[in-house]
């Protein structure tokens, strides 16, 4: 069943920044913003055990990992740089009066 978690202020992240945030069931996911609008994926890099808000650096609509140098589209979570090749999972955003909710899988 879908759910939705009601994290955080859009104002509370920084333009061009990353912040990890988590959902009601333990997921870490990475908040993205992006020429005023917010992105949401997992936190984790598929090709190591990376955190992305912690290790990641935002280039546009591309976060690139510190470990390895793997890219990812924050858009689509679909892997644009070796040796990354397995896509981030993405989670809808929704903004509700200034305020950033994600959209996932409940159990």
């Amino acid at each position: 069943m879908v759910e939705t978690a009601v994290l955080c202020p859009v104002a509370d992240i920084p333009e061009g920044e990353i912040r990890a945030e988590f959902l009601p069931n333990g997921t870490v996911i990475a908040l993205y913003k992006v020429d005023g609008d917010i992105y949401a994926t997992e936190d984790t890099c598929t090709h190591g055990a990376a955190s992305l808000s912690e290790d990641g650096t935002l280039k546009g609509k591309v976060v690139e990992c510190s470990w390895h140098n793997g890219c990812f589209d924050i858009t689509t979570g679909e892997a644009c740089a070796s040796p990354c090749s397995e896509a981030l999972r993405t989670y809808p955003v929704k903004i509700v009066g200034g305020i950033i909710n994600v959209e996932y899988e409940g159990s």
